[in-house]
């Protein structure tokens, strides 16, 4: 069991350049273990504050299981190999790992699986209640205080011994059985659903009037209701009492099968499995490389709110009530609807395009609007043009063999017939912008230079033929506010650092959940 309150938090400004990790791993600077949050998060907002560690913990925790789902049969992913494992630092120690690489050959690492819940979750079987229910416990105990009943039968030894052939004893004086396993079992499953919001797997899902049932039985019996495993004031004596639940179950059910021990082990790993740092085996949950997870809640909100306005977006998202008929049945609820092959992604990577109005200058249709920015490289010997005077026309040179990119921004949006937004997601804090925007443009940081040179590129291509109204970078923020943004006034030539409300964003990428 995580105890939220131990977590040390760590900030993106505390940690070292590059250190994208966001999640729970073993501390670099103390015997502990450290919560690394996502950019744009202050500590001092959460520091001691279990139930707000608990929410960000189990939002996060969806966030993950959704990217991981929403990915994994993509050609994104890749499942972790044990070679890959060993090449990697410390977090690659956990088991379960899935890794992935971007575009540009950033490798993503996410650790979505913690045992302990992870166990709980996958232990519910309906059969295997149902056997343990029907299985009859036996005990050893004797009630002592009932053997005055017995003198009448007894038998008199010698020196003054008492001997009880047989005793017909309540089985009340046992008060666990086997069955109390099933209630222990569904308490803290039924905690954990809570916590989860119902975004659990559908055979849990579909039977969570059973389990709160169960978890209510437990309660009744041996909590008082305002006892929770997962509340600041009661999770320590709560945790308590269902250790010794447990171990008195044990001791009394003679009869163990399979079944049993199934759930007894989900219910021991949860309630006595901790993220131990003493140990190289140790759990280890988040994601390395954020950049990805944050790119794919940003479209997510932009597809829910502005679907109709958008002209291009790099992502191949999975949207609830999506139907895209270019798509196989599998792949129906991606909004991908063009295979990209223009070598700026692996051959079957899909983005979202429309049509632009820009004409093809030597056929017919229009360009597409990934299409209207190219750079290209001929890398063909050069022609004397005194020789091949139709070379002074480039539309005459055989440029079948040249190098093209297309570079492009996250997403661009037409409000109107003519003004174009262009939006970059960049997953950095905002002290980034803010610290680099101050010095001389040719000392800034490698990393600034690019995304600034890149995005007015693309607005100056743009421009030719169209009115860009809004060029956005937009990063994550963790605030109060209800706004989705907030303007940072951050303004670096031309381009407007814009911060997203977290909260806001991750409630609607969530609730694109099944």
């Amino acid at each position: 069991m995580i105890n939220f309150s131990k977590l040390t938090l760590v900030t993106s400004e505390e940690r070292d350049i590059g250190d994208n990790f966001v999640g729970i791993r073993k501390s670099l600077s103390t015997k502990g273990f450290e919560f690394c949050l996502p950019n744009g998060f202050d500590k001092d907002n959460f520091d001691g504050n279990f139930n707000q560690i608990r929410d960000l913990f189990f939002k996060l925790y969806r966030t993950f299981n959704k990217f991981e789902k929403d990915n994994k049969d993509s050609d994104r992913f890749k499942i972790n190999q044990p070679e890959y494992q060993k090449e990697q630092d410390q977090t690659t120690l956990s088991s379960g790992g899935v890794t992935f690489a971007t575009q540009d050959g950033e490798p993503c690492v996410l650790y979505s699986k913690i045992k302990m819940i992870e166990r709980v979750l996958s232990a519910y079987n309906d059969l295997a209640i149902h056997s343990i229910q029907k299985k009859i416990s036996h005990t050893d105990k004797i009630d002592y205080s009932q053997i005055y009943k017995y003198l009448d039968r007894a038998i008199y030894l010698d020196d003054d011994i008492i001997h009880v052939e047989k005793m017909n004893l309540p089985r009340a004086v046992v008060r666990y059985e086997s069955t109390d396993l099933i209630d222990l079992y569904c308490f803290i499953l039924d905690e954990i659903v809570q916590q989860l919001e119902e975004d659990v797997p559908d055979n849990v899902k579909s039977r969570t009037q059973d389990i709160k049932f169960f978890a209510e039985r437990f309660k009744d019996n041996y909590l008082s209701n305002n006892q929770s495993i997962f509340d600041s004031d009661t999770y320590a004596e709560t945790i308590n009492i269902l250790k010794d639940s447990l171990d008195q179950i044990d001791h009394n059910t003679f009869y163990k099968d399979a079944d049993y021990w199934e759930l007894y082990e989900a219910i021991e790993i949860f309630l006595y499995g901790e993220i131990d740092s003493s140990k190289n085996d140790g759990e280890y949950w988040g994601v390395k490389g954020f950049s990805l997870v944050w790119e794919d809640i940003c479209h997510t909100y932009f597809f829910n709110k502005y679907k109709d306005d958008i002209c291009y977006a790099d992502t191949d998202i999975v949207l609830r009530n999506h139907h895209n008929y270019q798509r196989t049945n599998e792949q129906e609820n991606r909004v991908g609807n063009y295979s990209t092959h223009d070598g700026t992604k692996d051959w079957g990577g899909w983005i979202f395009v429309t049509t632009s109005n820009i004409e093809y200058p030597d056929k017919k249709g229009y360009f597409g609007w990934n299409e209207l920015l190219c750079i290209e490289f001929d890398h063909q010997h050069a022609s004397f043009v005194y020789d091949y005077p139709q070379s002074f026309d480039s539309k005459e040179r055989n440029r079948k063999n040249a190098l093209r990119r297309f570079p492009r921004p996250d997403i661009v949006l037409n409000f109107s017939s003519e003004e174009i937004w262009i939006i970059d997601f960049k997953n950095v804090p905002y002290e980034f912008f803010e610290k680099n925007a101050k010095l001389p443009f040719d000392k800034t940081q490698t990393k600034y230079r690019i995304d600034v040179i890149k995005e007015l590129t693309y607005e100056l291509a743009i421009q030719q033929t169209h009115k860009v109204a809004q060029n956005w970078f937009l990063i994550p923020c963790h605030t109060e506010s209800d706004d989705f943004f907030v303007n940072s006034e951050l303004d670096i030539k031309g381009i407007k650092v814009i911060k997203a409300n977290f909260d806001k964003f991750q409630s609607i990428y969530l609730s694109e959940n099944p």
